[in-house]
């Protein structure tokens, strides 16, 4: 009911300012002629004043003075009759039937409108019942939790928090309160793999370098671990390396049992995916993500509680300086701040080693990650660059050369012109990579190149198989541009 007040409201309102000018009387606009008259006598009084300065003779004087008494009668004969004029503004009749016209036509054209583009028939909520919708529900509980947290933080409180979030697609604030739950030692396979997918849902559906490395520490500490092992399959998917993509998800295949849920969506990718590399999936061997076998460091990765902090694989944690057994209980002990200071003084340790072994592809792109996710984009941005130096027909160093081009980006904002550059150089090595595509077709978007854009992103469209999570930011994509 409320709703109709309004639109009655504007309607009425934009009917007086149609109307009101049609109904008020014209004011009589003087005649022409009594301005012409006026500029003639001023003629006249001129005349006479050059003839009185001796400026004029007698016979020029003359002379102009009947050329303006001439023009004087020429004028009172154009005068109109009196009572013409426009025709709208004498003629008090069509004013009214065009007041009539607009009176009935204006809101039968909005209210047919909004028939068929409105719900007309749809029930105000009661105000009531929209505390009985589970979302609303939703919100006031997550609502109050953070505010609870706040006062008195609590770790199983965090983890609530992070899951609400989750559930109502607040995938960056439920990535922070998973972060906060782990600082405060509640760590698990299932925390660090649900923290794992919110990065992925905050990012697009794309598996940032971040999110691989924690999905790897999944698997360390459960390496049956389902959802690592289908994102480690999709970030592989997303670099250009189907057919190692669709070797995993084999893998994963072959270990599920046959009532899982996942494992029509998990086909359904291994067919789309395999189509699209133009190989046999049956001809692909089931190969796991990350080498079999027990863990180097006990327990789980020291780094993951730390706000900021990279999840490290074990097999890295050997290579790159970083402690296991012990060593990594040692600092999981330690406080957040500690903590955060030892992971800095690691990250020391590895940019001096790589000092040392400049040809260390493998460290330069963990350090390239270390310095993002530790808040450096300048000095991850410089790591990158020599990961790309290392291998130049790589996808995968380019993708986190452009990935810390963007750190420093907020959301919304439009990609710098040195991301959007690599993303070109990633499209020149690999023409069909969807993930530059994707941002080169929103920075063609952003550029105002609605037609490049829309070319592009329907191309991204084309290749992403039906339950891949970019596509929905992508029909986003193409949904605001047909609007404009």
């Amino acid at each position: 009911m409320t709703l109709w007040i309004i639109f009655t409201a504007l309607t009425l309102a934009v009917l007086a300012l149609l109307i009101l000018p049609l109904l008020r009387r014209p004011a009589a606009a003087p005649p022409r002629v009594d301005y012409d008259m006026v500029v003639y006598r001023d003629q006249l009084a001129e005349l006479e004043r050059d003839q009185e300065r001796g400026l004029l003779t007698n016979d020029q004087v003359e002379a102009a003075r009947t050329e303006i008494l001439r023009r004087m009668l020429a004028a009172e004969d154009a005068e109109p009759p009196a009572g013409a004029g426009s025709l709208l503004a004498g003629d008090r009749r069509l004013r009214l039937i065009t007041a009539a016209l607009i009176i009935i036509l204006v809101p039968l054209s909005a209210f047919g409108i909004y028939a068929k583009l409105g719900a007309p028939t749809m029930p105000d909520q009661p105000f009531a019942a929209r505390g009985a919708d589970p979302e609303f529900r939703m919100v006031q509980m997550a609502e109050r939790l953070a505010a609870d947290l706040t006062r008195q933080p609590e770790a199983d409180g965090f983890v609530t928090l992070a899951e609400t979030y989750f559930q109502l697609r607040r995938y960056p604030e439920s990535v922070d309160a998973f972060r906060q739950a782990m600082a405060m030692g509640v760590i698990d396979s299932q925390i660090l793999a649900s923290m794992a997918e919110a990065m992925v849902m905050s990012n697009d559906g794309m598996v940032t370098p971040e999110a691989r490395q924690a999905f790897q520490q999944v698997l360390t500490l459960d390496k049956e671990d389902a959802r690592a092992r289908f994102y480690l399959g999709l970030a592989k998917a997303q670099i250009g390396k189907n057919a190692e993509a669709v070797s995993i998800w084999r893998d994963l295949e072959k270990g599920s049992p046959a009532e899982a849920p996942w494992l029509p969506m998990l086909r359904e990718h291994i067919q789309e995916y395999a189509k699209a590399g133009g190989f046999d999936p049956a001809k692909i061997d089931p190969v796991p993500p990350i080498p079999a076998g027990p863990p180097t460091a006990k327990g789980p990765n020291p780094h993951a509680g730390v706000p900021g902090a990279p999840p490290v694989a074990p097999e890295e944690a050997a290579q790159s300086g970083m402690p296991s057994g012990e060593a990594a209980a040692a600092v999981l002990a330690q406080s957040p701040e500690e903590r955060l200071k030892t992971i800095r003084s690691m990250v020391a340790g590895l940019a001096a080693r790589l000092e040392q072994s400049p040809e260390d592809f493998d460290g330069w792109m963990r350090l390239a990650r270390a310095y993002k996710v530790l808040g450096e984009p300048d000095k991850s941005v410089a790591a990158a660059r020599h990961a790309v130096s290392l291998k130049p027909r790589e996808v995968e160093p380019k993708l986190a050369l452009a990935e810390a081009q963007m750190a420093s980006v907020k959301d919304g904002a439009p990609l710098p012109p040195e991301a959007v550059g690599t993303m070109r150089e990633i499209l020149s090595v690999d023409p069909e990579n969807a993930t530059a595509m994707y941002y080169l077709g929103a920075a063609e978007a952003d550029a105002g190149n609605g037609g490049k854009a829309r070319e592009m992103l329907s191309k991204v469209l084309e290749m992403l198989p039906a339950g891949a999570p970019l596509r929905a930011k992508v029909m986003d994509r193409l949904a605001a541009l047909s609007k404009k």
